[in-house]
């Protein structure tokens, strides 16, 4: 069966696994379990899964000292942790943040509040294997790159707060942090438009519908879809329904410095560490690696990275989409205007369809007028949504081409796939092309 993401669930108590495993299992999650802390470094190191879920209760020194072994180990130490635990949050976050556990959550818990703060750290885990597979094609090409990023960040962080009684925080994180306060949410959207944070926080007070509002916009634009969002809730808040709207993070109004604390330094250094793993990624875009007329991937690295992924789809069973954009029109623009009109707009389609994918999509030059995006861990529904939002941005976008004095409009024909347990990468890609509009 297809899945997510692959969980290993810690836990020395048989019932809380077994909850555990079948609440994953009915969202698309695999996962397997672990009752000692040597088990859960082996199987760590042999499954390599996308995230360590800790249980509470956990034998061998408890959850602490399983999380500091994790981020201790070399090939382990850029691993999502999230701990569920029945400690004190405050005095549970204090010890979080000394190890680099990514999520902490107390007892009880709503079981969706569980996944939507599991989400992104899926998504980390996507990123840092799709580093893996990325570096491991480059060799194949001359080009070596680091995968190993960290779990943690002592460097300083960009914050911007919104609303009221948000005084403290400054005080919490120190000379290294720097802090941007606006009470008004329109102008919160324009700053967020025009620079780059690490993480907001956001209190205002009985306005819930504007809160989530703000959360859903950060949620749909293009540049901010990663922004974290910790939001304090001070009454009136369906705090499920704020992290459907894109919320990273929800707590009450009498929240605990530490929790507050530790809440906020978390978000910021899974962004940063999303940022690093993108840098990262950026890396393995070479001369020997890209088609130097757009600036995309070529089609020899997309085949050699291509053969890696299906592996693992076969193996893992993990959901793998394949896009296709087909420009006709670019034909057209080419014998009106010349080879370097031509040669400038496909450079920019290239540039657009990248700038609204995720960090750990890959969009290659497949041919003259045709793109291949590759969607990790992605369903196809999900790649048809992705599909069909770029290719209404390119169909409505007037491009300027160099020595054109008129808008250039595009014609997008657009096709995917989901990759089967049979395919290589001539079937995929066939596939995928056939479906084109």
């Amino acid at each position: 069966m297809v899945h997510l993401a692959n969980i290993l669930v810690a836990s020395g108590n048989s019932g809380d696994a077994r909850m555990l495993t079948e609440q994953l299992r009915g969202h698309g999650y695999e996962s397997r379990v672990a009752d000692s802390a040597e088990a859960a470094l082996s199987l760590a190191q042999r499954s390599r899964p996308d995230i360590v879920l800790i249980g509470p209760d956990f034998p061998d020194g408890g959850w602490f000292k399983l999380a500091a072994s994790l981020k201790e180990h070399a090939s382990l130490q850029d691993l999502p942790v999230f701990v569920l635990t029945t400690d004190s949050l405050g005095e549970a976050s204090r010890l979080a943040l000394d190890v680099g556990v990514d999520d902490v959550m107390a007892l009880p818990f709503h079981a969706d509040e569980l996944l939507a703060r599991m989400r992104p750290l899926v998504r980390m885990g996507t990123m840092r294997t799709e580093l893996l597979h990325r570096a491991a094609a480059a060799t194949a090409f001359g080009v070596a790159i680091e995968t190993t990023f960290g779990s943690s960040t002592d460097q300083g962080c960009n914050l911007l707060t919104v609303g009221n009684d948000l005084a403290s925080l400054p005080s919490l994180f120190g000379p290294k942090a720097t802090f941007t306060h606006t009470d008004n949410i329109y102008e919160a959207e324009d700053l967020l438009t025009r620079r780059n944070f690490d993480a907001a926080v956001v209190r205002l007070d009985a306005q819930p519908e504007e809160c989530m509002g703000l959360c859903a916009q950060v949620r749909n634009n293009p540049r901010l879809f990663n922004l974290p969002i910790l939001v304090i809730d001070d009454g009136g808040l369906d705090a499920v329904e704020a992290y459907r709207k894109g919320a990273s993070r929800v707590l009450g109004a009498a929240v605990d410095a530490d929790v507050l604390y530790g809440a906020t330094l978390a978000l910021v250094r899974r962004q940063q560490r999303r940022w690093a793993v993108r840098d990262l990624l950026q890396q393995t875009l070479r001369d020997a690696t890209s088609d130097l007329d757009t600036g995309v991937y070529s089609r020899d690295f997309l085949r050699a990275y291509l053969d890696r992924r299906l592996a693992e789809a076969r193996t893992e069973h993990r959901h793998l989409s394949l896009v296709m954009f087909r420009a006709p029109n670019v034909e057209g623009v080419r014998q009106q205007f010349g080879d370097e009109a031509a040669a400038h707009l496909l450079l920019q389609l290239g540039q657009w369809i990248t700038g609204l994918l995720r960090a750990e999509d890959l969009t290659a030059r497949y041919r003259d007028n045709e793109f291949c995006v590759v969607l990790p861990d992605t369903p196809s529904e999900e790649a048809e949504v992705v599909m069909h939002r770029i290719a209404g941005v390119l169909t409505y976008t007037d491009f300027a081409v160099r020595d054109v004095y008129q808008p250039v409009k595009v014609w997008v024909q657009v096709g995917s796939t989901m990759v089967a347990p049979d395919d290589d990468v001539d079937t995929a890609i066939g596939r995928a092309r056939h479906s084109l509009d």
